[in-house]
């Protein structure tokens, strides 16, 4: 009975198959890219695309049941490659913390992972990448980095950051005009003597923010001072190292009214220095910083800022990362500027004579 057996009959065996491991083991690739090319995501060339689906044709290829379970309601994966500024006790900038936490959110409600990727080296950002579908470029990286991922296949976002490849798009925030406003808040309030302080200058972020302060300081005719500008370098582009570098200034009879600041985190080192010195904020010593900080309303006083609302961020880049993975060009083309808006607080004082009185 059992040789006129065929697999036509209800009773044959079911023919054997094998799962996303053993075709990974047969095939000499690792799981991830199996996994890529079945799902047709970015990052496999065609020819090992079409050497995994014949593969899993010929070895009967099933996923197991719980990889039936996840198909039920795809995921994309978005891989964010973040290289922060570290303070001396490797602390990292609030900012940019609670900006993850906020992406975070805002993909999982849209049926999206998020994979945090610390930056070490381009050799093992080649490596990470292979394992998402979208990548995300936040923190100091060189134009290098950007043309590993693109290398792979595997399209990008980055943030206040810009590279020449069509598969990346940028996501600016408009610095010029931040720091225009704040040297024209400034000197309506009468001050003349304004510094400025950002990080190191090859950063699209801060390189804005340096270009921008002598011209907006030209158009209201006032005092270039050179030595009341700093870019500090990365490994002082903190709250201590702002503290450290301004204190020589700050104890100085001659010293600005004013400074103007690239971040929060800076701003904060600022007022740790004048408080060590026995400034008074705002009456010594105005400031305006960036990222609206919760932190920043409990200070004493209040700090004047920008804010770009995470909330905005996060979906916009969720966004650009739905369309960029889906293999569509973004409608809003390959770059998004996004306006702040200005919080004016208690960190800055009038210096202007009151009129007198009739």
């Amino acid at each position: 009975m059992n040789a006129f057996m065929t697999f036509d009959s209800p009773h044959a065996p079911a023919p054997a198959t094998i799962d996303i491991k053993e075709l990974a083991r047969v095939l000499d690739l690792s799981v991830g890219t199996v996994s890529r090319s079945l799902n047709n995501r970015a990052g496999v060339s065609h020819k090992t695309r079409q050497r995994v689906l014949a593969a899993a044709k010929e070895h009967r290829y099933a996923p197991n049941s719980a990889a039936r379970q996840l198909k039920a309601r795809p995921s994309m994966q978005l891989g964010l490659f973040f290289a922060p500024y570290y303070g001396p006790n490797r602390e990292i900038n609030p900012n940019a913390l609670h900006f993850i936490e906020q992406l975070k959110h805002t993909l999982t409600a849209q049926g999206m992972d998020l994979t945090i990727l610390y930056y070490k080296d381009d050799v093992d950002l080649r490596t990470q990448a292979m394992e998402v579908d979208v990548g995300l470029f936040y923190g100091h990286f060189k134009a290098e980095s950007f043309a590993v991922v693109h290398d792979l296949g595997i399209p990008a976002i980055l943030f206040d950051k810009v590279s020449d490849f069509d598969d990346q798009i940028s996501v600016l925030a408009d610095t010029k005009q931040s720091c225009n406003i704040a040297v024209q808040y400034l000197a309506a309030l009468g001050h003349e003597r304004i510094g400025m302080m950002t990080g190191p200058a090859s950063e699209h972020y801060f390189h804005a923010y340096a270009e921008a302060f002598p011209e907006s300081l030209a158009e209201f005719n006032l005092p270039i001072r050179t030595d009341w500008i700093f870019e500090l370098p990365s490994d002082r582009c903190n709250q201590e190292g702002a503290c450290t570098t301004l204190l020589p200034l700050l104890a100085s009879a001659d010293r600005p009214t004013a400074i103007v600041f690239a971040s929060d985190w800076l701003a904060l080192g600022a007022r740790k220095a004048a408080r060590q010195l026995g400034l008074s904020i705002p009456a010594d010593l105005s400031l305006i910083g960036r990222d609206n900080l919760p932190i920043t309303t409990e200070v004493d006083p209040p700090l004047t800022t920008f804010d770009l609302h995470h909330g905005r961020i996060a979906q916009t880049i969720t966004h650009l990362a739905i369309q960029l993975g889906s293999h569509r060009r973004p409608s809003a083309g390959r770059t998004v500027f996004l306006l702040p808006d200005f919080i004016k607080r208690g960190s800055c004082v009038c210096l202007r004579p009151a009129p007198a009185r009739a």
